[in-house]
Parts: C-alpha cells; sequence; structure tokens
C-alpha cells in the first residue's frame, strides 16, 4: 500500500527502514540531531534523491501510544499516522504552519483510509 500511495507523487521505493526504539532512546535522538528537548513519536532520516525514496525512521511506540489516546485514536491508525507522516516529510512536505499540518493531516487521513476496507453486506 505504501508504494501505491507515493505513487501518486511521482515517487519509487527505493529502500525504507523503519526502527522501533525506546522513548529514552528517541528523546536522544531529538536532542543530539535537532536540538529539541521534547519527547517525539518520529525522526526520519532522508536519503533519497529525484523521484526514488530512500529513508530511514526511528519510532516511539511509548509515545504513538500517547498520541493516540491524547487525539482519541487507536493505536493501529495513530501508527499509520506516524508511518506516513515521516514519509511526507522525505517527499517534501512541512508541517511548520497551521496550513501545512492541515495538509498533512488530510495526506495522513488518505493514507489511513486505504487500510480500512467497508464490508459489503451479504445477498
Amino acid at each position: 500500500m505504501i508504494r501505491e500511495y507515493i505513487s501518486q507523487f511521482g515517487f519509487i521505493i527505493d529502500q525504507l527502514v523503519y526502527n522501533f526504539v525506546s522513548q529514552e532512546e528517541l528523546l536522544e535522538m531529538n536532542q543530539k540531531y535537532l536540538n529539541h528537548t521534547t519527547h517525539t513519536d518520529i525522526i526520519s532520516f532522508n536519503y533519497s534523491s529525484k523521484e526514488s525514496l530512500r529513508a530511514e525512521f526511528f519510532i516511539s511506540l511509548w509515545a504513538v501510544e500517547r498520541s493516540a489516546e491524547e487525539e482519541s485514536q487507536s493505536v493501529e491508525n495513530e501508527c499509520l499516522r506516524v508511518i506516513v507522516h515521516g514519509i511526507l516529510h522525505c517527499l517534501g512536505f512541512n508541517d511548520a504552519s497551521l496550513q501545512e499540518k492541515a495538509k498533512m493531516r488530510t495526506l495522513e487521513n488518505n493514507f489511513i483510509d486505504m487500510f480500512h476496507v467497508k464490508q459489503k453486506a451479504h445477498v
């Protein structure tokens, strides 16, 4: 599904690596690489070139679970959101302004919707 999703942006997947790490490890990475002192749910390292997506992601399930609770979402949906959030950053999308955040949220929701199949009534 990720391949299908990113193809709409003109990209193909070269390599995507997802690492699930502890809350403390991601905080240390956030401090070391981004000079941020707060917890985060994902850090993305983008090695892409032209239309070839190559990236490595570090995700804290602790932060994902916390965000799911705050947003009244399932952990599964929030995990999908974080997975695609990192990809969207690598595709050039940002979330610094409210308008950018709204755009990213729409794109994240579109991705999540791909995983929800509506049940057909039995005939």
